[in-house]
């Protein structure tokens, strides 16, 4: 197949405005295009979008593990140290955030606005899931590991 890898995620959210603020304030992304009262293009590099709201019926429940559709998105960071200042900026925002160690990955979680959940990872070079599986997932406590290792990756 001919496929290089997912374009861009389209979301349908509640409140264009708190989505404006979480996606761009919070995770930090950039508004690449915005049709007014309709959708907002945002973007984390260069890319002209990876990620799209688009303006739901105001009548539209939010996301839950209820309803059937995506688990969650997943955004891969560059290094660890991303990860934790993510953690901090979701923390400051009053954000839930859970935190799981995937042997392979190191990941916080949380929800956007609409309920629609979220992960932010870094890669473990050091563990080889073709090796050990991809079945681990352990909570971690941020703020311990953090006091553990300043300022570097886990295993880097």
């Amino acid at each position: 197949m001919a496929i290089r890898r997912t374009g861009h995620v389209a979301l349908r959210v509640r409140d264009l405005e708190a989505a404006r603020h979480f996606y761009s304030d919070i995770l930090g992304m950039r508004i690449g295009e915005e049709w007014p009262g309709r959708a907002i293009f945002f973007r984390f590099n260069d890319y002209h979008h990876d990620i799209v709201v688009f303006k739901a019926d105001d009548d539209a429940e939010p996301a839950s593990q209820r309803h059937a559709g995506a688990a969650h998105i997943a955004f891969l960071a560059d290094d660890f140290e991303t990860v934790r200042n993510i953690y901090r900026r979701l923390r400051d925002n009053d954000v839930r955030v859970r935190c799981t160690d995937h042997g392979f990955t190191k990941s916080v979680y949380f929800n956007d606005p609409d309920g629609i959940e979220l992960e932010v990872y870094a890669e473990v070079p050091e563990f080889d899931w073709r090796k050990e599986g991809l079945g681990k997932r352990e909570p971690f406590d941020m703020e311990e590991l953090s006091r553990s290792q300043p300022k570097t990756a886990p295993g880097r």
